[in-house]
């Protein structure tokens, strides 16, 4: 019983969320998000539908009701970037939604999400204005960041930008891009330490139609590298496996090497035999037989 009570007054030290946010008029018209100095406990949100993030309902959470509203809206955004109606992979964008639900209402908010002053900064979209942010730290495990990214990074949006193409490229660029749509500059931090956040994501050869509470199109290998791998073996075992195939073909370019120049050697042969006996036929007996005595 004094076990239990100490780890429930350790959950409840832990358990503190770090910044919050509000919006006058949610989804579109939201403040900046502030800190939270000191940070505060979680709390029981009452979401109202949809949920922008189902897998936290009935859980003390870091978010409340205007945050579940623009996230709705910006996860809008993220099927229409990552999902299969732009020719990339639901799951992709699942895994996404997963991640920037735990960064706004885990209750453990502040062991990976430290905040910052609020800032001026360029808009990535137009440079020349200036956009008022929180600037934020999210810590996250190594792990973590290349199971989100092998899950997206066949995606058209990924594979075209130069930026995204490694693991901890692909989410300093979200949280860059996150400036202009949720007023947040994100700075991701790879650490494996415990306070990191560490998640499971769903690899997108996964076939389902639902992740996390989301409804999703499975990916195909348009999507997924790791469909396109999937299909290259034989379910079966293959009787030909383990063969050395540059070997192989070592091997053929030899003897094909040796066959030309055998059959090149014999045609110069006849070649030379039949010239020959063509130039013994116009002599006479006697000559020939002079050539053969040698004389």
């Amino acid at each position: 019983m004094v076990h239990l009570i100490i780890l429930s007054l350790i959950a409840h030290v832990y358990s503190l969320c770090s910044m919050t946010q509000h919006c006058p008029n949610p989804p579109y018209d939201c403040d900046v998000p502030i800190k939270v100095d000191p940070p505060i406990p979680p709390w029981h949100a009452n979401f109202t539908p949809p949920y922008a993030c189902p897998m936290f309902l009935g859980q003390t959470v870091c978010c409340n009701n205007d945050q579940n509203s623009n996230m709705n809206y910006k996860y809008f955004l993220l099927d229409e970037t990552f999902g299969h109606s732009i020719g990339g992979c639901d799951i992709c964008a699942a895994n996404m939604k997963y991640l920037w639900c735990h960064f706004s209402c885990n209750q453990l908010q502040s062991q990976f999400v430290s905040t910052g002053e609020q800032k001026y900064v360029p808009n990535p979209v137009e440079p020349s204005q200036m956009q008022l942010v929180l600037l934020m730290n999210f810590t996250v495990t190594n792990s973590l960041a290349c199971q989100i990214y092998e899950s997206c990074q066949k995606c058209p949006y990924v594979t075209q930008v130069s930026a995204m193409q490694s693991p901890q490229g692909f989410l300093q660029f979200q949280g860059y891009e996150s400036i202009p749509i949720g007023f947040v500059w994100t700075t991701f931090i790879f650490d494996d330490s415990p306070q990191a956040l560490d998640l499971e994501f769903l690899p997108c050869q996964t076939n389902v139609t639902t992740a996390y509470g989301y409804e999703i199109v499975p990916c195909s290998c348009n999507s997924c590298l790791s469909q396109c791998q999937a299909s290259y073996y034989a379910a079966d075992p293959s009787t030909l496996e383990g063969i050395d195939w540059p070997l192989v073909g070592i091997v053929y370019l030899v003897i094909f090497v040796i066959s030309t120049v055998v059959l090149f050697g014999k045609f110069t042969w006849d070649k030379h035999k039949k010239k020959k006996l063509k130039n013994d036929a116009h002599l006479d007996p006697a000559e020939i037989l002079l050539i053969h005595n040698g004389k």
